[in-house]
């Protein structure tokens, strides 16, 4: 009888989907209604996995080049006794690798420009830990750095009009004293390598030098500047710090881990995606209100067709159920319409993005501002589960006044009325 039932309240709520005539108002509800749930629902899924993927993409990276803890010198004599440090560091379990290394502000020279840049002392070696540069080498080859060569990034390269094998001219405001004043050390430098990890403020800064000859330029004795830690865990980098401050407790270092070093990224980064999902969440409320206004209109239109029911003995739930089944029809379709469309978007939205900015001829994803050089996207299913639960409950929830609203009058003297 049950089942009996519900194969009747589901009929008529399809032929309410479906009216004629003077209802054709109606008609114009339910689709601007589905179209507001499924644009709703498509412009989430595809904002939240840009904003995905472009946090992803931009802490990958950063935490590529410099690592997922850093020692630093508490002065600035450096750090004496890295052979030793490194030692105990290895010795850690889950530290991967250690890089120790020299960093200093020069000024680089090309052909007719000069640019600051973050010059890098590295061992021809140790080059090959840093994954995110050995393996992004566009041009030349990173053993080059044990020549005396330097590896710069693709944009430097460009900025500064030089190419594979082109000469370089570093500047040190560390000089040579003289009667005069500080006389800046500069040496020149072939290129060696061209490197391109998609991430501007890196591509266009950044040349990697050996460290012997760096120390040279820069009048250092036997020491270094930082040491970069990889551990196997990012997410545990915190415990690992704690171990490392424990062990080199005896040494004149301390540390920072990825996530002091970018923690204002981060929170920004997470506040933006809070908010934009909040904010266009709004866009399915709205759409859930002409849930409402729609299954209203049609309870008024339909109140002799309910009162005869009624008359004829179905019973208050059942023809609060008719309408529940209708709205959450129209939320149920338009929810899957757009997830599917927004996890289309999703996967293709850089492809989407170099079409539309060749047919209006406009960038629409500046590397300058955005840092990167491709629109990343990264799906993450439990937040897609999470914008379809949404969307389904605000859709069933819209359908609660008009089934009420239903079934609030008397059969009796609605049809009187009519």
């Amino acid at each position: 009888m049950r089942l009996k039932n519900f194969f009747l309240e589901w009929w008529i709520s399809n032929r309410y989907l479906k009216p004629k005539g003077k209802e054709g108002f109606f008609s114009v509800i339910t689709l601007v209604s589905f179209l507001g749930i499924a644009s709703g629902v498509a412009v989430l899924v595809v904002v939240m996995s840009v904003m995905n993927g472009f946090r992803t993409e931009l802490i990958s990276k950063i935490v590529g080049l410099n690592g997922h803890i850093l020692i630093h010198p508490l002065d600035n004599e450096g750090i004496k006794d890295v052979e030793s440090i490194n030692e105990i560091l290895n010795s850690i379990d889950g530290v991967e690798k250690t890089v120790p290394m020299i960093e200093s502000q020069l000024l680089a020279m090309g052909e007719n420009q000069s640019l600051g840049v973050l010059m890098r002392g590295i061992s021809s070696k140790d080059i090959e830990k840093i994954d995110i540069i050995s393996s992004n080498i566009i041009l030349g080859d990173k053993n080059n750095l044990a020549n005396g060569q330097v590896i710069i990034g693709s944009r430097l390269a460009s900025s500064l009009s030089l190419s594979l094998g082109s000469n370089m001219t570093l500047i040190s405001p560390r000089g040579i004293s003289s009667p005069f004043g500080t006389i800046p050390r500069s040496y020149s430098y072939d290129v060696g390598a061209i490197f391109e990890i998609g991430m501007t403020d890196y591509d266009s800064s950044i040349v990697f030098q050996n460290i012997e000859t760096l120390r040279q330029l820069l009048n250092l004795g036997e020491v270094v500047g930082v040491i970069e830690v990889f551990v196997d865990n990012p997410d545990k980098s915190l415990f690992y710090k704690d171990l490392i401050d424990n062990e080199l407790r005896d040494y004149r270092v301390f540390s920072r881990d990825w996530r002091e070093t970018n923690s204002t990224l981060k929170q920004v980064l997470t506040v933006e995606r809070n908010v934009m999902f909040l904010i266009l969440s709004l866009i399915l409320v709205i759409a859930g209100l002409n849930i409402i206004s729609g299954l209203i209109i049609l309870v008024k239109d339909r109140s002799r067709e309910i009162s005869i029911l009624r008359a004829m003995g179905m019973r208050k739930i059942s023809i609060a159920r008719i309408f529940v089944y209708t709205g959450a029809k129209i939320g149920i379709f338009a929810t899957f319409t757009g997830l599917l469309i927004g996890i289309l978007f999703s996967i293709y939205i850089d492809e989407i993005r170099l079409a539309i900015s060749s047919i209006l001829n406009i960038p629409l994803f500046s590397p300058e501002v955005y840092f990167l050089i491709q629109m990343p996207s990264e799906i993450q299913f439990s937040e897609v589960t999470t914008i379809a639960i949404m969307s389904l409950s605000l859709s069933i929830i819209s359908t609660i006044y008009p089934a009420y609203r239903s079934i609030s009058k008397d059969p009796a003297e609605a049809l009187r009325n009519e």
